[in-house]
């Protein structure tokens, strides 16, 4: 079958839709959850890319993006290659650098995974010394209240009931928490909490409101794992009215409630970054040993010597998931606070204590090199593409996949990204011809979208790609659908 004519077709019906779509606003859009489709995992094999082939998709992708209403303005940079064989489809400004958002996530990710190992864990313990406690944090992302639970059960159970003291040694990482180029008004927010070897519940606190008895009472709030001091209030708002009910912080640092909460609502719930990871920790372990019957005088101020010493015992010993488990719950749901975590886990491997963000990408630029990149087509100014300093171009993000799945964490890599229409945040993919077939890592912040992943394509195997937006003022919905009409031109060849 030529495949000129269908592909026109749908360039047409792209065409037809976007300029429906513009006559709408974004909020007069339908809310329609999309049916989630079966998932169709990437492969090699497949039937070559023809000459014409690929002329008629460069042509066609060009149709669709020069000139976009939906790109009006924006800066846009796309290069997709076939997978097994590296050979370029189509290329637009693949050499320009990007701010990449969430998609940096995919360096620092895949270069953990060669580093580390699909079976590193983190590791924290305590340690008894001389009747002190020192609990070691080892920079594992998803530490839990229930985890420090069942470290004051173990202590416990081995008859243990004062301490002279605990203390946090928190070394293993620097004490630097937030990255360059990160955006001050994130900083209440759980996506932006601080970054440190002691992370307990991802350093947030969980804040649980009701509304008051009638409208300008104060709401009811509760916290969990422990409460924490916090300046404002939100207030109980009439019934019917929108929740506004949010977090932000003063100049001191200090968390303060604002907004206020619906009388009706039965509940609405907040994930606040705590401003003192260490010392929040610190105050829950000391609440679950009181919980299980063990007391302790004040903390004490010298982990270096209590490390050293010979007579210090492991009391307890916490390993996290292995890499290859947390990938999953790192790209799918974008957590900011594990790309943090890993790029400093690689300053520690490759540079000792502490790891710090310097060290870390010291490491990652080695790596890039390995693989043929040139770092200096990149700015790497933390893990998680928050920054406002980082950049990469689209041949940089398709070489790092490329790497992905050439080596021997291809199905950890699949496993851990989105696939569009099926699970994770990839919008605009239902009910297209991509649906189920592209397994990318998203990246949005202000004026940025992109996106970067495989295609299962439904006749040529496997196809690499990165399509990248920055400098763009649009509506999201119409870039969705844009973005939704190449890729699915790309599989439907």
């Amino acid at each position: 079958m030529n495949a000129r004519t269908p592909s026109l077709i749908l360039v047409a019906t792209f065409l037809a839709l976007a300029s429906s779509a513009r006559a709408q606003t974004s909020a007069t859009l339908p809310s329609v959850a999309p049916t989630k489709v079966p998932i169709v995992t990437p492969v090699a094999e497949g039937d070559e890319w023809s000459a014409d082939q690929i002329v008629a998709l460069q042509s066609d992708l060009d149709a669709l993006i020069a000139g976009a209403p939906a790109l009006r303005g924006a800066h846009v940079g796309v290069h997709v290659v076939v997978t097994r064989s590296g050979a370029t489809l189509y290329s637009r400004n693949a050499d320009e650098e990007f701010q990449p958002a969430s998609t940096f996530k995919l360096v620092v990710g895949s270069a953990a995974l060669d580093k580390l190992g699909r079976s590193f864990r983190f590791r924290t313990s305590a340690y008894l010394y001389n009747g002190a406690v020192l609990l070691r944090a080892g920079g594992d992302p998803f530490l839990s209240a229930a985890d420090l639970d069942d470290f004051a059960h173990t202590v416990r159970a081995a008859g243990i009931m004062r301490f002279h003291g605990l203390t946090i040694d928190a070394r293993r990482y620097d004490r630097v928490p937030y990255a360059p180029g990160w955006t001050w008004d994130d900083f209440a927010f759980d996506y932006a909490a601080k970054v440190s070897a002691m992370t307990l519940e991802e350093n947030v606190v969980h804040l649980y409101l009701t509304p008051g008895a009638l409208p300008g009472f104060a709401a009811k709030v509760s916290m969990q794992p422990l409460p924490l001091r916090i300046g404002g209030m939100a207030r109980t708002l009439p019934r019917g009215s929108e929740t506004t009910a949010d977090v932000a912080r003063d100049p001191d640092g200090r968390l303060v409630l604002t907004g206020g909460i619906a009388l009706g609502t039965v509940a609405h719930s907040i994930d606040a970054a705590v401003p003192n990871p260490e010392g929040y920790a610190f105050a829950v372990a000391v609440a679950r040993l009181r919980a299980h019957g063990v007391t302790l005088a004040a903390p004490f101020a010298n982990p270096a010597k209590m490390l050293a010493a010979q007579n210090a015992r492991t009391l307890w010993s916490h390993l996290s998931l292995p890499l290859a488990l947390i990938m999953p719950k790192f790209w799918l749901p974008s957590d900011n606070l594990v790309g943090e975590l890993l790029l400093k886990e690689l300053g520690y491997a490759t540079g000792g204590a502490p790891g710090s963000s310097a060290k870390g990408i010291a490491y990652e630029k080695a790596w890039m090199r390995t693989l043929g990149i040139d770092p200096a087509t990149m700015t790497l100014a933390d893990g998680c593409g928050m920054s406002q300093y980082d950049r990469v171009t689209p041949r940089d993000l398709v070489t790092i996949l490329q790497h992905d799945w050439n080596g021997p964490y291809r199905s950890i890599v699949l496993d851990a990204l989105p696939v569009g229409g099926s699970r994770g945040t990839i919008e605009g993919i239902a009910g297209t011809l991509a649906a189920g077939r592209v397994f990318a890592k998203t990246g949005s912040m202000m004026h940025v979208r992109g996106l970067a992943g495989y295609l299962a394509t439904e006749r040529h195997g496997a196809v690499t790609f990165a399509f990248s937006v920055d400098d763009w003022n649009g509506a999201y919905p119409d870039l969705a659908q844009l973005r939704a009409a190449v890729l699915s031109r790309i599989v439907g060849d």
